[in-house]
């Protein structure tokens, strides 16, 4: 029974440990590293390589960026980050060389069942004592500081409300590609029994008081609506644009909206000039927090912002490497919205959760989060291999066509289409 159970682990170790990401974050965490690093070496010894191509280019200009900073800063202590940064490119080519149907639709439920449990264990842990090493543990309590008394936002199991909401988003999108399906399918018994997750989810992305949260929770919504029906989209688009005020109002903390856009406009023009200092490698995540005290005494963990950061901790080259990649997977996604309409379940899902990590990227960094981040470079890993076995090619169409595509897909009449 013993062998059994470990030949189990053996096969479903990748499964196991992204759910123990929810569950017990620090375990998942350092599960997913484990395996990454035990790839990356696995095809080091098999062929050099094999672990260099234009996918692993993102992962190899960060990891020289972080080696590069090591080196110019004399801080070895960076080199950690290198670490980080092997594991992370070893989960991605782990993921590639995977079958898609074999990881996909199980990182699916496993996210969808993670943002449920989250926002269970968050709003337990608002009304019950938990103690501090459990807290860790779970994940339920701010991580570097301690958490106060009858703090208002949801942290979930992300150590963090901004960090939470960014993992609710992902399950949200997941479940409408789902309810999509159901849609077309005409399997409304599925449709309504999905619904009750959709509302719990949706109350735990305004719980965890994110801003930046609920005005990507809207564009999840406006997407849905975009691809159930783009007649309903236009006319919940003319209505959210007609009661403007109304959703202002209900957005969380929107007393205090110009406030924090000019804290973030400082963070951004500090962090900015960080970089002149360092443009070639940048500082790493780790140094980051310790050139913005030294510069402006003020305690800040990352730039608040997934482009700046990306240019901040990893340099020009790391930026670069960065912005090529959001390029390029923007043209894919884009091209795939309007070439098939009415695709399957797995499209939707991407199509709709791709837009959170930049939705949420451009007022804070959630990718800081490892926890975060590992979860993402599944979602980008499985992506590649699905826009792989494609076989399109990525190219520049004509303004002539990119109008008839709009008119078709927005303007036409429904039996044209």
């Amino acid at each position: 029974m013993f062998r059994t159970l470990l030949s189990l682990i053996e096969k479903k170790q990748l499964e196991l440990s992204l759910l123990l990401c929810f569950l017990l974050p620090p375990v998942g965490v350092s599960l997913l590293f484990f395996l990454g690093w035990i790839t990356i070496r696995k095809r080091w010894k098999e062929s050099k390589s094999s672990i260099f191509s234009v996918n692993s280019y993102f992962f190899v200009c960060f990891f020289l960026s972080t080696i590069g900073a090591a080196w110019y800063m004399k801080e070895l202590s960076f080199l950690l980050i290198s670490c980080v940064i092997l594991g992370y490119w070893g989960l991605y080519l782990r993921i590639v060389t995977t079958g898609i149907k074999q990881v996909y639709e199980k990182f699916r439920w496993i996210v969808v069942f993670g943002g449920l449990y989250s926002c269970i264990l968050g709003w337990l842990a608002k009304s019950i004592t938990i103690h501090p090493v459990l807290g860790y543990l779970t994940g339920t309590v701010l991580i570097g500081e301690s958490t106060p008394k009858g703090y208002p936002r949801l942290i979930g199991i992300a150590y963090n409300p901004n960090f939470a909401v960014y993992l609710l988003l992902i399950a949200i999108a997941f479940l409408f590609s789902n309810l999509l399906e159901a849609c077309r399918e005409k399997r409304f018994l599925s449709f309504i029994w999905l619904l009750p997750f959709l509302m719990i989810l949706s109350k735990g992305v305004i719980d965890t008081g994110s801003r930046a949260g609920f005005a990507s929770l809207i564009s999840i919504y406006a997407l849905f609506f975009m691809r159930l029906n783009r007649h309903l989209f236009i006319f919940i688009v003319i209505l959210a644009l007609s009661q403007w005020k109304w959703l202002l109002k209900a957005m969380p903390r929107s007393d205090s909206v110009i406030q924090a856009s000019d804290v973030r406009e400082t963070i951004w023009s500090n962090s900015l000039e960080i970089w002149e200092k360092h443009s070639l490698f940048g500082v790493t995540p780790m140094g980051f927090r310790q050139e913005y005290m030294s510069h402006y005494h003020e305690l800040m963990p990352h730039s608040h912002n997934m482009i700046i950061g990306s240019f901040t901790e990893f340099g020009m080259l790391g930026g670069i490497a960065f912005l090529c990649l959001v390029s390029i997977n923007i043209v894919k996604a884009v091209q795939l919205f309007f070439w098939n309409r009415r695709s399957k379940s797995v499209l939707d899902s991407f199509l709709l959760s791709l837009p959170v990590i930049f939705l949420t990227g451009i007022f804070d960094q959630p990718l800081y989060s490892p926890q975060i981040a590992l979860l993402t470079i599944v979602l980008l890993a499985c992506w590649d291999k699905y826009t792989r076995r494609l076989h399109f090619t990525i190219a520049y169409p004509s303004l002539s066509t990119i109008k008839y595509k709009f008119y078709v897909y927005f303007l036409a009449p429904k039996d044209q289409t």
